[in-house]
């Protein structure tokens, strides 16, 4: 008798501590956002590809300047092949084949700085639409926010990608 009056009382609390638990999760306000949405809306995105462009100018020229050179080059000796001794193709061959090795020497590490600059201004985006949403959810009593690519359906009611734009957009 007594592990009946045990067994009974344990299942009504847990019973109470399970409607409770679906209570409380109707009571609580979620909505979602599309974090690659809202950066692609970022007038901060425009400006920061426009300031990594103007920081590495002179080198993506000088790249710019290389390839002409060597398709020159290239195009030189198909054009005057027939003309041209064996002694100068192989000079021209050789020419070529050095201007290309400097092209990748100089290629590869402007690459790395530009995506290294890109991750860094990316960084500070991230953080700023982070801001945003944090701003928007407490404005708006928001106790969750998910991002929407984490989420197999949301009624576009939830989504506050649209305000979270607004609210970054605003900020410098």
């Amino acid at each position: 008798m007594k592990t009946l009056i045990k067994s009974v009382a344990f299942t009504a609390a847990a019973a109470s501590m399970l409607f409770a638990g679906t209570s409380l999760a109707a009571d609580q306000k979620i909505a979602t956002v599309n974090v690659q949405q809202v950066i692609g809306q970022l007038p901060q995105m425009a400006a920061v590809q426009q300031t990594i462009t103007a920081e590495f100018k002179e080198q993506i020229d000088a790249l710019k300047k290389m390839e002409g050179d060597i398709k020159y080059k290239i195009e030189k000796r198909q054009r005057d092949e027939a003309i041209l001794s064996k002694k100068e193709i192989e000079a021209l061959e050789a020419e070529i084949t050095t201007l290309r090795q400097d092209y990748a020497g100089k290629a590869q590490p402007l690459q790395q700085a530009l995506k290294r600059r890109e991750q860094e201004e990316q960084q500070k985006i991230l953080l700023l639409v982070k801001d945003a949403v944090d701003s928007v959810a407490e404005k708006e009593g928001y106790d969750l926010v998910i991002q929407q690519s984490a989420v197999a359906f949301s009624k576009p009611d939830y989504d506050i990608s649209t305000k979270v734009a607004e609210q970054a957009s605003k900020t410098k």
